[in-house]
């Protein structure tokens, strides 16, 4: 469906009813399904657009009996919410016209110069800048959900000064500072003092880099002191016109804690399984060894006697090794 094919309503916001019959039969001409609605003051105006939002584009003209120029503009601005704004003006002014831009116009049609098609292509211009603009904005709102709700701790510093430009709740929590405390720091300021200076040179070979992420982790301090153990990635991006940085940092502080307390676990058992297979090894060989002397029928009752006390003797040495493997068994429990 085309725009002129499209169902549209339109706010006529004009104290003359004859330039709003003239303006009615040109848009009637080019959109078969157009709504006009009229405003003959300021007041009118307000009233019909707090009570409905459902406007496509508002025609506003500069003087009315009740508000009039940047005032009217304002005001009409204000409580416009998302639907765009034409200027209809009998004046000349170009300065002002184009001041009017920066007020949040869309566009601005000379009265004199209006036709059937200026208008068209005008309303037809405004609605498409419109919609991607409102695409634009979800989009921006998008990312900007994406960095105030994740829950990775990041933030944005400029490229040039190393100023932190902003920062999500997750970091706030991370370092423990105020968001406005991180916002007066710069980069260097969230790094230990005896890393500072190889972190900013590691930090500095990325800015060539759209992306990159550091192969071992980097320690950062939050505002007790603390060490903080982070997976940096950094991603280049422009922030209020200037070349930034934004860094995600993953603390893994409790991972790094739980892999020492497996790697300590690992070598506790590496001491069990050699004491197993060395320490008790040599009483067992021991006994058997003792076993198959009785097994002679050869030795006399002196030598019996002899064996079975070194039998005895070998199994405390076994249980003394039995007692301590169970006692470094129990040892092994990683900290969490």
């Amino acid at each position: 469906m085309t725009l002129a094919n499209k169902a549209l309503k339109i706010l006529i916001v004009e104290d003359n009813l004859g330039d709003y019959t003239l303006v009615k039969e040109y848009l009637e001409e080019r959109f078969e399904n157009i709504t006009c609605e009229l405003a003959i003051n300021y007041s009118d105006a307000r009233k019909l657009l707090l009570a409905h939002t459902d406007f496509d584009v508002i025609l506003l003209d500069l003087i009315l009996p009740d508000e009039s120029c940047t005032q009217l503009i304002q005001k009409i601005i204000a409580i416009a919410g998302r639907t765009p704004v034409i200027i209809m003006t009998g004046s000349l002014n170009l300065d002002f016209c184009m001041d009017s831009l920066q007020l949040g116009v869309s566009d601005y049609l000379f009265k004199d110069e209006l036709n059937t098609n200026t208008l068209f292509k005008s309303i037809s211009y405004t609605i498409e800048k419109q919609k991607t603009h409102l695409q634009l904005l979800e989009s921006e709102k998008k990312y900007s959900d994406l960095f105030n709700l994740s829950p990775v701790a990041m933030f944005v510093y400029d490229i040039d000064t190393l100023k932190i430009m902003d920062v999500n709740a997750a970091g706030v929590q991370l370092y423990g500072y105020a968001k406005g405390e991180l916002l007066s720091m710069q980069l260097d300021q969230l790094f230990f003092s005896k890393n500072t200076d190889a972190y900013l040179e590691a930090f500095e070979e990325t800015n060539p880099k759209n992306k990159f992420s550091f192969e071992d982790h980097l320690i950062l301090k939050n505002k007790s002191g603390k060490e903080i153990k982070a997976e940096i990635t950094v991603k280049t991006l422009q922030s209020r016109n200037k070349s930034a940085k934004l860094v995600v940092a993953n603390d893994i502080t409790e991972r790094l804690l739980h892999f020492d307390a497996l790697n300590a676990q690992n070598k506790k058992l590496k001491q069990i399984a050699w004491q197993q297979s060395h320490e008790m090894r040599s009483p067992a060989s021991k006994i058997l060894g003792i076993i198959e002397l009785f097994n002679t029928e050869l030795c006399s009752k002196d030598e019996q006697k002899f064996l079975i006390k070194e039998i005895e003797i070998t199994v405390k040495e076994l249980d003394d090794v039995i007692r301590s493997i169970s006692e470094k068994a129990k040892q092994v429990n990683p900290k969490t």
